[in-house]
């Protein structure tokens, strides 16, 4: 084993490993997701019991090894249990670390991921903002920090600063003249327009301070739920009970 680290971060997800053990997903400020195991974290009287649950932020004391992490102490500052205590909130939750887990590559870190997961976290808690418009502006900020940005600013064929349709095969928005001459675009309204564009570019702590009306939202959520289904073909369980549940 090498020395003690200290590492701040969210927990992903949990899972029970042997009797009573834990195995621990966690994305870090420092060293991106990593993995621990947690060592009698299952029993009653584990000092890691209420340390190792999913969404906990905090610090994590552990040791490193060779593949893994062994977690030795912590502290959390936000157990996030407004969401623990809500069937939908914990669905939602998983959901957005279902997807860092499966983005995320171990060991390289961002501070902005993990950043946009806790001010996701937060925005769920305050409920000024639906959750069904947090979910879209989750996914499509969390594929521009990925590398697969929605190209917004400008026409995918032309340069043409003003757009006006999304174009799903060329993964982003055109102008009204070539998307006369396409099949399959989806023509927007100016409002969905600027809303997707302010997603893009909005710094992390922005994002959730707006609403939409039913109609731009609509238009939003069949954009963002297009162009996140091309790019993560994963199915995630949390997100087929969420959708059992409405």
């Amino acid at each position: 084993m090498r020395d003690k680290l200290e590492l701040t971060g969210i927990v992903l997800g949990s899972a029970p490993v042997g009797d009573y053990d834990k195995r621990l997903v966690i994305l870090t400020r420092e060293r991106g997701k990593i993995t621990a195991f947690a060592k009698g974290a299952r029993k009653p009287n584990s000092p890691y019991l209420g340390i190792s649950e999913p969404f906990n932020f905090g610090t994590f004391t552990l040791l490193e090894g060779f593949d893994a992490y062994r977690m030795i102490g912590g502290e959390i500052k936000d157990y996030f249990l407004e969401i623990k205590n809500d069937i939908e909130g914990i669905c939602y939750g998983t959901y957005f670390c279902d997807i860092l887990e499966y983005l995320c590559v171990e060991g390289i870190g961002d501070i902005n991921i993990l950043n946009l997961l806790y001010v996701t976290l937060k925005a769920m808690i305050r409920k000024t903002v639906s959750l069904k418009l947090i979910r879209r502006i989750f996914e499509l900020k969390i594929l521009a920090f990925d590398g697969e940005a929605m190209a917004a600013f400008s026409c995918t064929n032309c340069g043409k600063e003003k757009v006006e349709a999304f174009y799903l095969p060329a993964n982003g928005l055109t102008c009204r003249e070539c998307a006369n001459h396409m099949e399959g675009v989806y023509f927007l309204s100016e409002s969905a327009v600027y809303t997707l564009q302010y997603i893009l570019s909005a710094p992390v702590d922005k994002l959730y301070n707006f609403q939409l009306s039913e109609k731009v939202f609509y238009e939003v959520d069949k954009v963002i739920d297009w162009y996140f289904k091309r790019h993560v073909a994963k199915k995630f369980n949390s997100l087929e009970i969420l959708a059992s549940l409405s």
